[in-house]
């Protein structure tokens, strides 16, 4: 269960916000002020600090500054702001201060519980802007990432053997971690020797890798490997998600950028949507009349059965007076035909007896 703080002093939107994220999963503290926001979150070490971006006492991004500039905090936790300012200027702000993502007002709910579980989980959320910020690491990198090539990651390790990361605090907590699991250490060295060792021992593994060698290391076990294992490429050409078939945009040495592999899934899905809703569309809805309430009127059973009963009697009235014989006027003759007729035709539009009888009842 992640661990989110839920910073905002309007209490109404910062409770309603809670209560939603609790239900989501999340284990949330509350926050009314920035000062009790940066107290909780350096005792409590969260996966997320989640912070509205508009105060009337204090700055969300000075707030933030002040978090990101602890080195446990910085290698902990993420930042996150919710902000209806979205200028350049404020993004790149943001995140020089550490922040990792800011969030544009009015909040989509789904999009907001999404981004912090791909933070609670450590996952790459783009930064609010590509700055150089507290917990950078030494700056931004550019990583290609290539699917089959591990050398991408090479930028991120050297990133990650820097002394704002592998410091005395940092052997202090591993030390922590190995006494809890009941591992015996013998103290022949202090937290900033051990560090600075750890460190040189890291730079040098990073250092002595060369990218060519794992690259050729890579296609040579790749080639090795089984037709039946799932690939990378037949994954982007839709045999995992979709069943369309897109063709894969190779790189140098045989790779699929992540990228075009996104891209390629992405089409997949939408013909397999498209095809789908091509049918639902295709579909033609029955036909109905439609009136609204003050178009309609109810009808008393009982003087159905009464208009009913008169043009009966009209119609054997009509039919009797135009039996040969009765009336001489050829005219009048004509006119009770018709008369006749029409009644018919309304007596054959009227409900059964029955029917009027079952209305009446399920209205009582």
């Amino acid at each position: 269960m992640a661990k989110v703080i839920v910073a905002d002093e309007n209490e109404g939107r910062r409770s309603l916000l809670a209560n939603t994220l609790e239900r989501e999963g999340f284990e949330i503290t509350r926050a009314g002020t920035l000062r009790q926001a940066e107290g909780t979150a350096l005792a409590t070490m969260p996966e997320v600090v989640l912070m509205d971006g508009d105060w009337q006492n204090g700055d969300a991004i000075d707030a933030s500054q002040r978090l990101m500039s602890d080195p446990e905090f910085a290698f902990k936790c993420r930042i996150v702001v919710l902000s209806k300012i979205s200028s350049q200027e404020y993004l790149i702000s943001a995140a020089k201060a550490g922040i990792s993502e800011v969030i544009a007002k009015p909040i989509d709910m789904k999009v907001l519980i999404d981004q912090l579980n791909k933070h609670a989980r450590k996952q790459f959320v783009p930064p609010p802007a590509d700055v150089e910020g507290p917990a950078s690491g030494g700056g931004s990198f550019d990583v290609s990432m290539l699917m089959g090539d591990s050398t991408w990651a090479l930028p991120m390790l050297k990133g990650l053997v820097g002394p704002e990361k592998i410091n005395p605090g940092f052997i202090d907590e591993i030390l922590v971690q190995m006494d809890e699991e009941g591992i015996e250490v013998q103290e022949m060295f202090d937290p900033a020797t051990m560090a600075a060792m750890l460190r040189i021992a890291l730079n040098n593994l990073v250092q002595d890798v060369d990218p060519e060698q794992v690259a050729s290391q890579q296609n040579d076990t790749e080639n090795d490997e089984s037709e039946s294992t799932p690939s990378y490429d037949k994954i982007a050409k839709g045999q995992t998600l979709g069943s369309g078939k897109s063709g894969s945009s190779k790189l140098k040495g045989g790779m699929t950028t992540m990228e075009d592999i996104l891209q390629q899934q992405a089409s997949a899905i939408k013909h397999d949507v498209e095809s789908v809703m091509d049918d639902v569309l295709d579909e033609k809805p029955e036909l109905v009349a439609l009136h609204s309430d003050e178009n309609l009127f109810g009808v008393d059973p009982e003087v159905l059965k009464l208009t009913r009963l008169t043009n009966e009697l009209v119609y054997d009235l009509m039919w009797n007076l135009g039996r040969p014989g009765t009336l001489e006027d050829v005219t009048l003759i004509t006119q009770i035909e018709d008369i006749t007729e029409m009644v018919g035709d309304v007596l054959s539009s009227f409900p059964s007896v029955n029917a009027i009888d079952g209305l009446d009842s399920e209205e009582e």
